[in-house]
């Protein structure tokens, strides 16, 4: 019999959805202005097990991730978005060989992490305390949205870009372990 005791949780508090960092080792200035961002959704494929009365559906063997969404406040000097279409121009399609290089010279660790970068969202407790991190590895962006000028607006709100950033392999969630004084 299951008794009130083995029911309840060890730790009754929600998670604060605002309480968050970002920490790219690439994008140093979208780290600041980072507004939104996503632990991307995983999906465990599933195959059916033929039988003579129906298929039964077991766990499949692959797992799927989404893409990183993120949502960040341009600043004045565009520099946050510059960081990122460079990223992208030298990925995709470069008009000159200077604009590749640039890959090269961002990281010195090898030539694929010159690719990619590594990229953490640390999460707080509800008391702004570090509680966990998830880290994503070779990670590189895949869009960039839009940038909207509007001179009919009645308001002055920051301009915010959204970017989707695909990883290699899973991502990592670990508890941050604080020592006791």
């Amino acid at each position: 019999m299951t008794t009130l005791f083995n029911t309840q949780p060890a730790n009754i508090n929600q998670l604060n959805i605002v309480n968050f960092e970002i920490a790219f080792s690439r994008l140093p200035n979208i780290e600041y202005f980072c507004q939104r961002v996503n632990i991307p959704a995983v999906t465990l494929g599933e195959t059916f097990q033929p039988t003579p009365f129906m298929n039964t559906p077991v766990e499949g063997d692959t797992l799927t991730f989404e893409t990183v969404n993120m949502s960040f406040i341009l600043d004045e000097d565009l520099q946050n978005y510059i960081e990122m279409y460079n990223w992208m121009t030298a990925l995709g399609f470069p008009r000159e060989y200077g604009q590749f290089s640039a890959l090269k010279e961002a990281s010195t660790i090898s030539e694929s992490a010159s690719k990619y970068s590594d990229m953490s969202i640390l999460l707080h407790t509800n008391k702004a305390n570090p509680n966990y991190q998830i880290k994503f590895t070779d990670v590189f962006p895949t869009s960039l949205s839009a940038v909207q000028f509007d001179t009919t607006a009645t308001a002055l709100e920051p301009l915010v870009v959204d970017a989707t950033f695909a990883f290699q392999g899973m991502f990592d969630i670990e508890k941050i372990v604080r020592p006791i004084p």
